[in-house]
């Protein structure tokens, strides 16, 4: 599998997670109660699988050799995902704020909680059509078949190291787990 597919295999993950929160949003609207157990496996899935795992390939491996071929980090595609990537932060930890106010039945933490998973969801949305119709289009016509390779090599240490290893097949087995309560 390419650098760019496994991205791409990352991103089907995350776009089911925004449908799962979708669902669970929704459930909180109507005034259902959620398992605070889901919630925090959300949340650690945004956290490590979608920031630690997966950003951190683009920000340290993909958009490093991006740059080293000649496209600029300022004021291009590059500068936009790391913007959102940083909004994208920003957005989990006013989640995670709902989510720690809805562990004590603080009142107002559902509609924080329904706030920012909604536009944590737009957000990601929007950025993963442009990575992979616009970013990653420009990474397979610049990079060499070579540096992707050598790419893999640093996705594996990223995942082995920074991740934790068989991290990434126990958030697809709690992701399955989570789709067949929620979406099912």
């Amino acid at each position: 599998m390419t650098v760019i597919k496994e991205l791409k295999n990352e991103h089907e993950a995350v776009l089911l997670t925004i449908r799962i929160i979708d669902q669970i949003t929704s459930l909180l609207k109507s005034g259902q109660t959620v398992e605070l157990i889901h919630l925090d496996q959300i949340l650690e899935f945004l956290a490590v699988f979608v920031d630690k795992c997966h950003h951190s390939k683009e920000e340290k491996v993909l958009f490093p050799a991006m740059e080293a071929a000649g496209i600029p980090r300022e004021g291009g595609p590059i500068a936009t995902m790391l913007y959102e990537h940083e909004q994208g932060r920003s957005l989990v930890q006013g989640l995670r704020s709902g989510v720690e106010g809805y562990r004590v039945g603080k009142e107002s933490s559902i509609s924080e909680i329904i706030k920012n998973a909604h536009k944590y969801g737009k957000l990601l949305t929007s950025h993963i059509d442009k990575e992979n119709n616009v970013l990653y289009v420009m990474a397979e016509r610049v990079l060499s078949a070579e540096k992707m390779v050598a790419m893999e090599a640093e996705f594996t240490r990223i995942e082995e190291n920074e991740v934790g290893p068989n991290k990434h097949e126990e958030f697809h087995a709690t992701l399955h787990a989570l789709k067949s309560i929620y979406l099912d």
